[in-house]
């Protein structure tokens, strides 16, 4: 099954407009559109927020690598923990 685009008689299960963007964003922006549309397909729950990516802040990281200190653990196990925190994904030793 395709990814419903609409036009002429059909239409698309949200909502769509045009706009002029920059050259050099226009791959990040269409590669963000056919996430979004295959997610539709799927009927995944979007979540687009610019900042989805789950990277902290600065001042957030520093207050995390704190608390990590503080906890007394080996360097290995710290550094596998913050960057678990700060990106969001599992890290493996």
């Amino acid at each position: 099954m395709g990814v419903p685009v609409g036009g002429r008689g059909n239409k698309a299960p949200y909502g769509t407009t045009h706009m002029r963007v920059p050259v050099p964003i226009k791959e990040i922006l269409e590669q963000l559109v056919e996430k979004y549309k295959q997610a539709v397909v799927e009927g995944q729950e979007v979540n687009l927020e610019l900042n989805s990516t789950n990277v902290l802040s600065l001042e957030q990281a520093t207050e995390k690598a704190k608390q990590i200190l503080a906890q007394k653990k080996s360097a290995k196990l710290s550094l596998k923990n913050l960057l678990t925190a700060i990106y969001g994904v599992e890290i493996e030793l």
